[in-house]
């Protein structure tokens, strides 16, 4: 059986490196929006596109073209049709290479 002051060093020992709640990290992006872009990995590679949109603090990008995901639209006043809506996702910004 631990004895008291063996839990209270290992509890302070796990408080030395943590981080205060409700800080973010912030990763410097590579590119900005209205960049021009290619993919280099996956399943989009080699594609082209201009970035719509940054997103530091996932570390991830929209571009243009890129990664189009389909939104499904429920049926509203304003769009009694609904719908289907293709739109881009983002991605990862490691897997995007600047290109002039």
């Amino acid at each position: 059986m631990p004895r008291i002051g063996t839990i209270r060093k290992n509890y302070l020992r796990a408080q030395v490196g943590a981080k205060p709640k409700g800080t973010k990290h912030r990763e410097k992006l590579h590119v900005k929006k209205d960049d021009n872009v290619e993919v280099i990995s996956g399943a989009e590679k080699g594609t082209r596109g201009r970035v719509l949109r940054a997103i530091p603090s996932q570390g991830m990008v929209v571009v243009q073209g890129v990664n189009r995901k389909w939104k499904h639209l429920k049926r509203t006043q304003q769009n009694p049709q609904g719908g289907r809506l293709q739109r881009e996702e983002p991605i990862h910004a490691c897997k995007v290479r600047k290109v002039d």
